[in-house]
């Protein structure tokens, strides 16, 4: 790889530093009463980071390394982390179309099975017996409403300028969600701790979650789908990249707390958990990827549940509340709106109910009923973790200076028009997928929006995957940044463990990261050609007309799946306000 050029050092420059925060050139939105303060630059540019490889790295303790200079007051520290070499990427490139005609030239319409391998974890008596336990979901949600507190007061009484807050919510759980759901499927709706607060709350005990307080009113008809979740997710992509919110502990403290806010008051104002089906993104989020996860909740007898009078599954005991999401565990088949939370498990009197190990992607393979506000979802979400990907390249910058010069916007309103744009372009290019699949298939049978329905789900294991390649760049290249902040979680100075102040090394070198995100990205095109294969089978009876409609989806999955690579080749710009 060719050196990049140094840096040029900026001439010193007026900086001013905030009262607020007693940070240098602070520009978090809030911060006023700033007192001038002469800084001198560096006279030494910017270089590759010889340890972690980065540009301009001013990480403490990386050797071969200077500082990179920053015009006071404007933008933070830039350091840019260097993307897969383009042999790599043009080698991915080229796999990824000769698997796609691999995988269709190959397939023989095999149908969907009935049944499954499955391995039912409920078998151990100890499992069963720590979840039969009334006290079992405060018991798994107890960590995390330990740390969400810890995030909470971190922000608000620790130093803006270093503490825990950040670091914990967005490097670790923010970016190993995607992780965790890929293992565990929605595992964290069961510990979650907005839920348990809000579950406290209204029950008015630690042990029993049944309802003791609030008024019970029907949600709104015209709301009983994922929109306003969706709503929400754009709101906060534009809160974390227009105003950089992920930076700012005390931002990130009061955007926690307006989520357990908006919590316990759905919970209050609404019968069963109204927040965790129709409003928590990161519930949609989870629910759309669990649909490829291999971990389920289903029951072991569909009969046993058809002649169960009580239905204590749904409408709950004296003990146990019925499921918080209105599912009926009998005709459960797919985990979109399951959140784990096993309170079925205790109210069903004839132990009927079972978590169970299961093939990956099982749900998404046999999917056969297709909703519009899932569809949307699905494809908004992988447009909007590309879009993630996209603001830390090099060519966004230069796109946005661009548009900013041109027409005189101010930054965000050039942000918001770039996100905007960059949102609604892969829905558009794929209404025009299914269009031209629709015109391909000579059928009058179905319409572009319900080919587009359809054809949406496809589209899931590209996302999760890309995301999971973005996400693991963050957490492999930033998660050491947490060993510091455990013995000074607040920034008052401390040194509890004895690693404060120390710079630790990144969890695994940037070739081995280049190694695994490509290779996540082409896992991620293989099951979306499975499931879309699948799917044109499901929708199109005679299979010629099935593989002429999948032609369409197939070149668009390509091209998904090729805008993946080419983000992972890009340099990214890594902002530390540190």
């Amino acid at each position: 790889m060719p050196e990049t050029p140094a840096i040029q050092p900026t001439p010193a420059a007026q900086a001013v530093k905030c009262k607020y925060c007693n940070m240098t050139g602070c520009t978090m939105p809030g911060h006023t009463g700033t007192e001038a303060l002469t800084r001198a630059s560096s006279d030494k540019p910017a270089v590759k980071c010889k340890y972690c490889n980065m540009i301009g790295c001013t990480m403490p303790g990386h050797s071969g390394t200077q500082a990179l200079t920053r015009v006071p007051g404007d933008e933070p520290a830039i350091m840019t982390h260097a993307g897969i070499p383009t042999w790599m990427a043009s080698g991915g490139i080229i796999l990824i179309v000769l698997v796609t005609h691999i995988l269709v030239s190959r397939r023989r319409g095999t149908p969907i099975q009935a049944s499954y391998p499955r391995r039912r974890l409920l078998q151990s008596k100890f499992i069963k017996a720590l979840v039969n336990r009334p006290f079992f979901p405060l018991l798994i949600q107890s960590v995390s409403i330990g740390l969400f507190l810890l995030v909470i007061v971190a922000g608000l009484i620790g130093s803006q300028r270093t503490n825990i807050g950040p670091v914990l919510t967005w490097t670790w759980w923010w970016v190993l969600l995607i992780f965790l759901i890929l293992g565990f499927g929605k595992a964290f709706c069961a510990v979650c701790p907005w839920e348990g607060i809000s579950a406290m709350v209204t029950s008015l005990s630690l042990r029993s979650r049944v309802k003791k307080l609030g008024w019970e009113r029907k949600w709104p008809k015209w709301a009983r789908n994922i929109y306003p979740a969706l709503a929400l997710f754009i709101i906060l992509t534009w809160l974390e990249l227009g105003l950089d919110i992920t930076r700012s502990a005390s931002m990130t403290a009061v955007l926690g707390l307006g989520f357990a806010a908006a919590a316990v008051l759905t919970a209050l104002l609404f019968e069963r958990r109204a927040f965790c089906r129709y409003l928590c993104f990161v519930g949609r989020i989870q629910g759309l990827y669990a649909l490829f996860s291999p971990v389920e909740l289903r029951p072991q007898s569909v009969d046993a549940c058809r002649s169960c009078t009580g239905k204590e599954c749904y409408n709950g005991s004296e003990t146990a509340t019925g499921c918080p999401t209105h599912l009926f565990p009998a005709a459960l088949k797919e985990n979109t709106y399951c959140t784990l939370c096993t309170e079925c498990v205790r109210a069903c009197p004839h132990d009927n109910l079972e978590i169970n190990i299961r093939p990956l992607g099982t749900d998404l393979y046999r999917k056969i009923h297709f909703r519009w506000d899932e569809a949307v979802f699905a494809v908004v979400l992988l447009a909007l973790t590309i879009f993630h990907g996209v603001t830390m390249t090099p060519a966004w910058t230069r796109l946005n200076d661009l548009l900013r010069v041109e027409t005189g916007v101010g930054p965000k309103v050039a942000f918001t028009v770039l996100m905007a744009v960059t949102t609604i372009l892969p829905v558009w290019i794929f209404w025009l997928t299914a269009a031209a699949a629709r015109r391909l298939a000579r059928t009058g049978d179905l319409s572009t929006g319900k080919i587009f329905k359809a054809f949406a789900y496809g589209v899931i294991p590209i996302a999760l995957f890309y995301h999971l390649a973005h996400n693991g760049m963050h957490f492999f290249m930033e998660a050491q940044y947490l060993v510091p902040l455990l013995s000074d979680p607040f920034g008052w100075g401390w040194n509890l463990f004895g690693t404060a102040g120390k710079a630790y090394p990144p969890l695994l070198s940037l070739r081995s990261i280049w190694w695994i995100q490509i290779l996540l990205v082409i896992v991620g095109h293989v099951y979306g050609v499975l499931v879309s294969d699948r799917i044109c089978r499901s929708l199109f009876s005679d299979r010629r007309v099935a593989q002429r409609a999948l032609v369409p989806l197939l070149a668009c999955m390509i091209l998904l799946s090729a805008v993946s690579v080419w983000l992972i080749a890009q340099p990214m710009e890594m902002r530390s306000g540190m």
